[in-house]
């Protein structure tokens, strides 16, 4: 599984143990897989690469081109050259040339089991491989994509070798030994072999790693063929990868661990932005209130001379407004004295506070009073108050009408 942005790592065998190679950086060599933990950056794509040894390479010829037919052909015949159940095996194919009905293809087959010891230090810390692959696939792919050419390396002790065809590995097999001498003992044999299988084997060069360098006069003299120095190894152009499904759901639930771990940090900087700004919200109402309250405590005294100025002229707006004026109150309240004199005034009292006018006269006379003296608008400055009257004499009432100042 791919982490956006990270580094690729690429572990592979090399004479002694393993090489480690993170992007762009040096190459550093270690003694295992756990070593090797320390010289990942924690973010990296790992891609393993396995050793010969560690992978059954086959090489077969099928009547089909189609890939879903050949991958149930291959492991139908996996399940016949296998010595243990096809389950407990992660394995995978590539073509290697096509006919009109027929395919040429190499297979590959590595026990979940030796998988499981190989990679241990790796998974006890986490680090699953993103990618297994065969280091025998990187070597072909530095090589030339046209012609054919012997290719040997030294692998933990052993020597492979392969035959690279047209840029694709089209054999590999390791070699129990390291030296000169062991080499060209079994090479030969095992070339005759790869050709009784249908492996090219009139091949143009002979490419060795710098490790293999020891080999290179002894290759030259036996087969008469330039010897060349391999290139920097990239990652295997092939599709192939031998990585478990189970290391791959593992692989899948790390990563959604690692998603939700990103997504609960983010909502929790974000809650704390949150807090901190509600904070700093409260921080400011309280310095505005406080702000408020000193504008309040140094206006209270100009707000003080105001209610004086308002009491003083509550006090002498009898004299000043005329609406209010004595004389004038009283020519509101006679003129409202209906036409035919059913009724009449009998004291009326005055002060800045308020009025009382009291009378006596008819129910009708009294209502019809009381409703011209609201309707009046020269009186709308006051608030009459008309208490219920109390009865004399027949069809005669005594009332009273207060006026106080709005």
């Amino acid at each position: 599984m791919k982490q956006n942005g990270a580094p690729p790592a690429l572990l592979g065998p090399d004479a002694h143990g393993w090489r480690v190679s993170v992007g762009s950086g040096a190459e550093q060599s270690v003694a295992t897989l756990g070593e090797a933990i320390t010289a990942l950056p924690a973010s990296a794509n790992v891609e393993l690469a396995l050793p010969c040894q560690s992978v059954l390479i086959e090489r077969h010829k099928l009547p089909s081109t189609d890939r879903a037919e050949l991958a149930d052909m291959l492991q139908l015949q996996l399940e016949k050259t296998l010595p243990y159940p096809i389950e407990d095996v992660s394995h995978g194919f590539e073509i290697l040339s096509q006919g009109e009905n027929e395919s040429t293809v190499l297979t590959f087959a590595a026990s979940r089991a030796q998988l499981d010891t190989l990679c241990a230090p790796l998974r006890e810390k986490g680090r699953i491989p993103g990618r297994i692959t065969l280091q025998a696939l990187r070597v072909a792919a530095s090589c030339p994509d046209t012609g054919t050419i012997l290719a040997l390396w030294p692998e933990q002790g052993q020597t492979a070798c392969a035959i690279v065809s047209d840029g694709k590995l089209a054999w590999a097999q390791p070699i129990a030994a390291l030296g000169p001498d062991a080499v060209l003992g079994e090479l030969p044999g095992l070339l005759l072999s790869a050709e009784l299988q249908g492996v090219p084997g009139d091949f143009s060069e002979i490419r060795i790693s710098e490790e293999a360098g020891d080999l290179a006069d002894a290759l030259a003299q036996h087969f008469g063929k330039p010897v060349e120095k391999l290139g920097a190894l990239p990652g295997a152009k092939s599709s192939l990868d031998l990585l478990p499904p189970a290391w791959q759901a593992e692989l899948r639930s790390r990563a959604r661990g690692d998603t939700l771990r990103q997504n609960l940090l983010v909502a929790g900087v974000v809650w704390l932005v949150l807090v901190a700004a509600a904070f700093g919200y409260l921080a400011w109402l309280k310095n505005r209130v406080q702000a408020v309250e000193r504008e309040h405590l140094a206006m209270k005294p100009r707000f003080a001379g105001i209610e004086k100025q308002m009491d003083r002229w509550n006090g002498l707006a009898p004299v000043l407004d005329p609406k209010r004026y004595i004389t004038e109150v009283l020519h509101r309240l006679i003129t409202a004295i209906p036409e035919d004199k059913s009724m009449s005034f009998t004291s009326f009292s005055f002060s800045p506070r308020e009025w009382i006018a009291k009378g006596e006269g008819t129910t009708d006379a009294r209502f019809a009073l009381v409703t011209k003296l609201k309707a009046d608008k020269e009186l709308d400055g006051f608030e009459l108050y008309t208490p219920p009257e109390q009865p004399v004499k027949e069809n005669t009432v005594t009332f009273t009408v207060t006026g106080k100042p709005r």
